[in-house]
């Protein structure tokens, strides 16, 4: 009978754990990110919605290793930021993820 009830357990966990979160609805995302969505994998791009110095941004970047690509940054609107060099490298440091909204090919 312990086997029994162990086994429910084990088959109620896997399943709790196995469940998607839900789908972001892409009219969710602003615009100028969704471009950003069908531009294609290389170099590994991903859209982030992060909090920083107390402010909400989107972030698209890219991952892959053999690329020298640069970071976007946007309001939480979807208009897009110019952060300087210095801020730029605090935001790295600093960041908070809140959200992962897009990696390509997932």
């Amino acid at each position: 009978m312990k086997k029994l009830y162990f086994l429910i357990a084990i088959f109620t966990i896997v399943l709790h754990a196995c469940t998607k979160e839900k789908e972001l609805d892409v009219d969710d995302v602003p615009d100028s990110l969704q471009q950003h969505m069908t531009e294609g994998c290389t170099c590994d791009p991903r859209i982030g919605l992060f909090k920083w110095n107390e402010r909400v941004l989107y972030v698209h970047w890219y991952i892959g290793p053999a690329c020298n690509t640069i970071s976007s940054y946007y309001n939480e609107e979807g208009g897009k930021l110019d952060l300087t060099a210095e801020e730029q490298n605090l935001f790295w440091e600093q960041k908070e993820l809140v959200k992962m909204i897009w990696v390509c090919g997932e």
